[in-house]
């Protein structure tokens, strides 16, 4: 074409070709940039799926502990109605049903994180696009280290009131009075060990007092602000999901 003075559309020829070429590069970067953000979506969906399914497990074990710390709490109000009772004419039978319902066992929410704990390490936690899901996850494990925090403080007066039974009490009748609440056998003692002047301690109603008002934080305030967190994020889960669909 230059030999033949067309340069003009030699020119044309060019200009047309490399408009092919960048077109065709152009489409292929949208093509891959679609596939990409489809793979990001695929997993956004896969990781929020996981992570309702970790919410609703962690709920369903957090009302299991209400349920046992409203029963505690109940035991507790006759523990402190026995203390601000006469302690002169309590009888051995009903301070062991007393102290059987308050430090005989204990329960702690077991948390599960471990879907949150992979998003945090490789990374995805940030190709979560809600923002109001990634910042109720970003705030999740403070208000869970909350919970811990004041059921540790919970199960320290547990374990202090239990020393003192063991030191200055009978468990021996705590056990009596479970075992006749579960129907079970167990042998009787005929020693004559008891449990009326642990509670006539002063050392024993500081520790008991400190034990209820710990209980009464736990499930009036820790636990309901986790509650309310697992189902907001629950919600704000299930809205996301409709959404990509």
């Amino acid at each position: 074409m230059i030999k033949e003075n067309k340069t003009s559309k030699y020119l044309l020829y060019a200009v047309g070709e490399i408009i092919l070429v960048v077109i065709g590069i152009l489409i292929a970067l949208q093509i891959n940039n679609w596939n990409e953000e489809r793979k990001t979506q695929n997993n956004q969906e896969k990781y929020l799926i996981l992570l309702k399914k970790e919410a609703v497990n962690n709920l369903k074990s957090l009302n299991k502990s209400q349920e046992f710390v409203t029963r505690l709490h109940k035991g507790q109000e006759k523990l402190m109605r026995l203390l601000n009772g006469d302690l002169d004419t309590i009888t051995e039978s009903y301070t062991a049903e007393v102290l059987l319902e308050n430090f005989y066992s204990t329960s702690k929410f077991n948390y599960q994180n471990n879907v949150l704990a992979e998003l945090k390490t490789t990374g995805e936690l940030k190709n979560i696009a809600n923002d109001s899901i990634r910042s109720q996850l970003m705030n999740q494990e403070i208000i869970v280290e909350k919970v811990k925090r004041q059921e540790s403080g919970v199960y320290k007066f547990f374990e202090k009131a239990n020393d003192m039974i063991e030191v200055y009490g009978s468990q021996r009748k705590v056990e009596e009075a479970a075992a006749k609440r579960q129907n079970r056998d167990f042998p009787e003692s005929k020693r004559m060990f008891s449990n009326i002047p642990v509670v006539k301690m002063r050392e024993f109603e500081n520790i008991t007092i400190s034990y209820t008002g710990t209980t009464h934080n736990l499930f009036s305030n820790h636990y309901q602000n986790l509650e309310k967190h697992f189902d907001t994020l629950i919600k704000s889960i299930n809205e996301e999901l409709n959404q990509l669909k």
